[in-house]
């Protein structure tokens, strides 16, 4: 990333979205309807014009604070705040094995949630804990408005509460969205400054709404060494199209030649296999494994271990 700060505001993207064919839908979708960049995605051309979006200043100061240390299940545990952009906080907790040297250069996943209430808090019990314990360390953290970001915009946390707040105020979402990568891009920064992190064994690992974000995240920031996209897809069942600089399907071929695992289930009725996932799934590059569990919007038992394996290959 540059070293350039800017302040974005709407109605720049909107003259942006003008002059590059940011075409807003103006119909309305039924549920499951494609969208045009579903069908083909932007040029080479347009795409890098989206790229100035997620510039930010990679010097700012983390104003790292470790509020509060742990050990538990014999996993120690920071709870950290730091800076990702000028005046914006993000919440975090990074693990490793009690007892583990701080430098014992194992790899380090950054883990992004799903659009559950209780945000980072959430992956504990199912996701991080198996990453430990195949030889990993974790960076989980929390999403703008979710776990102990919340900022009043959602109260429910229903999915026709997200739908309405977030994801379906297209404008709001793509500044939503570029917020995200850059705390994903600063994540990464202060594992490589502050956690004495690999520069060649950083993954990401996002889950139903971290997976769509991972999407675009992991096309725009090329340091990640591994991307694992879990339950997600293009649209969930709510969603009614995105500004195209907000679009999965135009990101999630550039992520390619990182080694990527994507993982969903036949039955998921948030995003459903035949309209919101393989349409998704075919756009991919090369070094991308594919594996569907019998399963709804949920992650089985073989489906973590597929996936704890796969990161032990990767990387040990």
């Amino acid at each position: 990333m540059c070293n350039i700060n800017k302040i974005i505001n709407i109605s720049s993207v909107l003259i942006v979205a003008i002059l590059f064919n940011f075409a807003i839908i103006n119909t309305s979708f039924s549920q499951w309807e494609s969208d045009q960049w579903l069908e083909k995605p932007v040029s080479d051309e347009i795409f890098t014009t989206y790229l100035d979006f997620f510039e930010y200043e990679d010097k700012l100061d983390f104003k790292l604070n470790i509020r509060e240390t742990t050990n538990s299940d014999g996993i120690y545990k920071e709870r950290i705040t730091f800076q990702s952009t000028d005046a914006m906080d993000v919440t975090a907790d990074y693990y490793r094995p009690q007892g583990a040297s701080a430098d014992s250069q194992r790899p380090h996943i950054i883990v992004v949630h799903g659009g559950s209430p209780s945000g980072k808090d959430g992956t504990y019990n199912r996701i991080v804990k198996g990453l430990i314990r195949s030889g990993m360390n974790v960076l989980a953290i929390d999403l703008l408005h979710f776990g102990e970001r919340k900022t009043g915009l959602l109260t429910t946390f229903k999915n026709d509460d997200k739908a309405k707040n977030l994801y379906n105020r297209k404008s709001f979402y793509l500044e939503w969205v570029i917020q995200t990568t850059k705390d994903v891009s600063r994540s990464v920064d202060l594992l490589l400054n502050h956690y004495n992190a690999s520069a060649d064994s950083i993954a990401y690992l996002g889950l139903s709404r971290g997976a769509e974000m991972g999407f675009i995240v992991t096309g725009v920031e090329k340091r990640f060494s591994a991307v694992a996209l879990l339950i997600s897809g293009h649209f969930d069942a709510l969603e009614t199209g995105h500004l195209a600089a907000a679009c999965p399907a135009n990101y999630v071929g550039r992520i390619s030649p990182t080694p990527t695992f994507l993982l969903n289930g036949k039955y998921d009725s948030d995003y459903d296999a035949e309209k919101s996932v393989k349409p998704l799934h075919r756009l991919f590059g090369g070094n991308t494994e594919v594996h569907w569990m019998d399963s709804g919007h949920s992650i089985t038992k073989e489906g973590l271990q597929l996936l704890n394996n796969w990161f032990v290959d990767t990387f040990l």
